[in-house]
Parts: structure tokens; C-alpha cells; sequence
């Protein structure tokens, strides 16, 4: 006769399973988490001063390309964008603006 398990047994034995794959869980997080923070802190210490400086004077100086320019190369060219638009609105005759009519304005009226 096949020996069945009483509904206590089953709850335990799950329990124990359970509680087992926990602690397999816990231990492999542990290992891996001490593993990858090993690497991450040799990668922080070969990484010195110098090479950063040097990163970010080549990120901001070094050569750019037309798809990706330098960072003084974005901001030349973001200031000659300002400065052309600029003109071309001084350029524009008075006439071309709007005149201020309170009765259609939805702006806070000029204090002056």
C-alpha cells in the first residue's frame, strides 16, 4: 500500500523547499553581488585623475565630426543660429509687428 502524506506532511515538506530555494537564492545573490561589486570597484581604481581630465578637455576641445561636433563647436554654432536670427529680425520693417490692442491681447498689459 502506497503511503500518502497527510495534508500536514505536504504543507512541510513545501515549507522546507521553499525555505531551501530561498536560502539557494539568497546565497547566489550574495556571490554574484560580491563578484560584480569587486569589478566595479577595480574599474572605479583604474580609472585615474588624469585620464578623466583628459576625457573631458577632448569632449569639450578635441576633434568633432559633422554628426557629432565638440562641445565649443555646438555652442559656436548655437551662438552664430542666435546671432543670424537676430538680424533677421532687426531686419523685419516695424510695420510687420502687431500693434498692441488691449480689447484682442490675452497678455498682461505693458506697465509703463
Amino acid at each position: 500500500m502506497p503511503s500518502v502524506d497527510s495534508p500536514s506532511q505536504q504543507s512541510n515538506q513545501e515549507s522546507d523547499s521553499l525555505d531551501l530555494n530561498l536560502e539557494l537564492r539568497r546565497v547566489i545573490n550574495n556571490s554574484v553581488g560580491s563578484v560584480l561589486g569587486r569589478q566595479t570597484s577595480e574599474s572605479f581604481f583604474a580609472v585615474t585623475y588624469e585620464e578623466l581630465a583628459d576625457q573631458q578637455i577632448e569632449r569639450i576641445s578635441g576633434k568633432g565630426t559633422t554628426t557629432r561636433p565638440n562641445e565649443l563647436e555646438r555652442v559656436n554654432r548655437i551662438e552664430q543660429e542666435m546671432l543670424s536670427l537676430v538680424e533677421q529680425v532687426r531686419n523685419i520693417p516695424p510695420e510687420k509687428f502687431l500693434l498692441s490692442n488691449p480689447e484682442q491681447d490675452v497678455n498682461t498689459p505693458v506697465e509703463g
